[in-house]
């Protein structure tokens, strides 16, 4: 039922505004009760669970380098026994129903060569915009050679033009341009990561819930003879 105002007293409408006022009031002060009950929380849980991680994250740093470690050995003989490419990133080791998996991630990085010949690429398709077609396959090769959030070109874009030019465009200064850019090509390593699986009851293989990723190792852990080999 709606309250008409307009049949209320002076004395009854005077009563209503303060009856809002005090509702008004007290809301206020709930909220103000409500927003030091949650820092009353903040201020007990916080501290407490950031330990826990921080724990958790010790860890994960020391099992991580335990890992690593415990197979320095198996992976230099590996090495000497049977033979890696260079450019081998991860190894997965079973024994039983267990897998570890254990390598590097890598992530596209170029020198600064790089900038003179996406100069010389882009210097010659502004020659092929003539006609309709032409701006078209100019549009689609510079998304290919549109750069990432960090600032790096894409190396399989980047080798899937190096394909169309040495086929339709060889000698023009795309080709060597794009020559160059892959010639500045220098991938840096991101991470060292451990993946863990099993097999279970049914036969499926299951991973093992990690994240250890992103927890570096200590410097005394020496893991370069993993890395590609420079060449001269």
């Amino acid at each position: 039922m709606t309250l008409d105002i307009t049949k209320l007293s002076p004395e009854e409408r005077k009563n209503l505004v303060a009856q809002a006022k005090q509702i008004e009031k007290q809301e206020k002060e709930q909220r103000v009760n409500d927003l030091q009950a949650l820092e009353d929380i903040a201020k007990e849980v916080v501290p407490v669970s950031f330990a826990l991680l921080l724990e958790a994250s010790d860890n994960l740093a020391k099992a991580k380098e335990q890992v690593f470690k415990n197979f320095i050995d198996y992976l230099e003989m590996k090495i000497d026994t049977i033979g890696i490419k260079s450019n081998q990133q991860s190894h997965t080791i079973t024994y039983g129903n267990h897998s570890i998996k254990l390598g590097y991630r890598i992530t596209d990085g170029y020198t600064d060569d790089a900038g003179y010949g996406l100069a010389m690429v882009h210097k010659f398709l502004a020659t092929l915009a003539k006609d309709e077609n032409s701006k078209k396959l100019l549009a689609t090769i510079s998304r290919l050679l549109q750069k990432n959030a960090k600032g790096d070109l894409d190396s399989k874009k980047v080798l899937e033009l190096r394909q169309i030019a040495d086929k339709y465009y060889a000698d023009t200064d795309f080709q060597k341009g794009l020559e160059i850019i892959q010639n500045s090509y220098k991938p840096k390593i991101s991470k060292w990561f451990i993946e863990a699986y099993l097999i279970d009851g049914t036969g499926i293989e299951q991973s093992v819930p990690l994240s250890i990723t992103g927890v570096n190792l200590p410097d005394d852990v020496d893991l370069t003879f993993l890395l590609p080999k420079e060449t001269e």
